[in-house]
């Protein structure tokens, strides 16, 4: 289970456990907002109900917008698609997996950042090789951009809105 960390501002920060939310809560750092159904964390004398969402009561400053480029952001970014031929990660063939390609690899020169890097097949990626993407017959079906944290978050819960006063 996992809990929505909110700032005081309203802005989603981050996707934690539903524990680490109760211990936010807990501590003093956060308030909960919504709880899970029928889900609880016990100790040997007390209950507690396990929070969907919590918002923190002293605002983080948040010094970078923009995300970590991990392969976990960048296939949600991507939405877990190869750029190439566009399938799902679900369609793909039990030896195939999602792989991060540079559209100019680095042994000629590409940086590991975000305007250089796509999802790609396992198939696709090795199929481009070390050649550059406008080398190739099939191009990348989207032009790669910088996420935001805030974006990513999102995609990983689906936007849900933070609703204030329940």
């Amino acid at each position: 289970m996992s809990c929505l960390v909110y700032n005081t501002t309203g802005e989603p920060l981050d996707l934690v456990s539903s524990l680490k939310g109760l211990v936010l809560h807990l501590r003093g750092k956060a308030v909960i907002l919504e709880t899970l159904p029928d889900r609880v964390a016990r100790s040997q004398r007390l209950v507690f109900p396990l929070p969907a969402s919590v918002v923190l009561l002293r605002h983080r400053r948040v010094v970078s917008r923009v995300a970590r480029l991990t392969n976990e952001h960048l296939f949600l970014r991507d939405g877990h698609r190869c750029v190439y031929c566009g399938r799902h990660r679900r369609e793909l063939g039990s030896r195939e997996r999602l792989t991060r390609d540079h559209l100019v690899p680095r042994s000629k020169g590409g940086l590991d950042e975000w305007q250089n890097v796509v999802t790609a097949c396992s198939s696709c990626n090795h199929r481009k090789d070390d050649r550059l993407a406008k080398d190739l017959v099939r191009q990348p079906r989207q032009v790669p951009w910088v996420p935001s944290r805030e974006e990513l978050v999102r995609k990983r819960i689906g936007h849900r809105p933070l609703v204030v006063g329940r």
